[in-house]
């Protein structure tokens, strides 16, 4: 359901020329890519079950690097911008080297990578929605869709436990949250669509007044 709702969501966006000029091209990039590690990952978990560990490092490093920049095109202040490009380099040299000095992180999940890329990102989101309360504005269900999902998968990581089986019969583990909040995720993502729509909508009505 959440890989429908991905791909759903980025039909929307794709489709809806009219919001283009309102939404950010890396966003929609960010979608496009989702959908294509989303779909490998799940290929490749089909076709070998548990051998797809290693889509992970694509999914959150992507994530990392496209949001860092659609946050430092979102926030004004020059001093901030500054400290999303530190933040972000400094990221990357810290994995680079983690994965040049131990190779088999790319085959398992790495703590680190997950745990650090997300809290960064819940920052952004969090100062973002601080930041832009009182206006109105872009991103702001896209931010709060995104905080929620990703303290959900940190507090997933943080436990450790990934085989917890919380029922049997029928069987549910703990990632059925990080699969909820997935969910709630891309609905806020569909929310966002909706806001936007309804900018160009106005903006449209506006030209033709204009123009009358």
């Amino acid at each position: 359901m959440g890989l429908f709702f991905l791909f759903f969501n980025t039909f929307l966006f794709l489709r809806k020329k009219e919001i283009h000029k309102h939404v950010s091209k890396v966003f929609i990039i960010y979608l496009v890519s989702l959908c294509i590690i989303e779909t490998a990952c799940h290929i490749i978990g089909i076709l070998e079950p548990n051998s797809n560990f290693f889509i992970s490092h694509f999914y959150f490093i992507f994530q990392f690097t496209f949001l860092s920049y659609l946050y430092y095109t979102l926030f004004e202040s020059k001093s901030f911008k500054k400290t999303i490009i530190v933040i972000y380099i400094s990221q990357i040299i810290v994995l680079a080297y983690m994965y040049y000095t131990d190779a088999s992180l790319f085959w398992k999940f790495n703590h680190y990578e997950i745990i650090a890329t997300s809290l960064i990102l819940v920052f952004y989101a969090l100062y973002f929605i601080y930041k832009e309360f009182d206006k109105v504005h872009f991103y702001y269900n896209f931010s709060i869709g995104l905080i929620m999902y990703l303290l959900c998968s940190i507090s997933i990581f943080l436990y450790g436990n990934f085989e917890l089986v919380l029922l049997e019969d029928p069987y549910i583990d703990i990632w059925i949250f990080n699969t909820i909040f997935y969910i709630i995720f891309q609905y806020m993502i569909l929310r966002e669509y909706a806001f936007l729509t309804t900018v160009a909508s106005k903006g449209i009505e506006q030209e033709e007044e204009e123009f009358l």
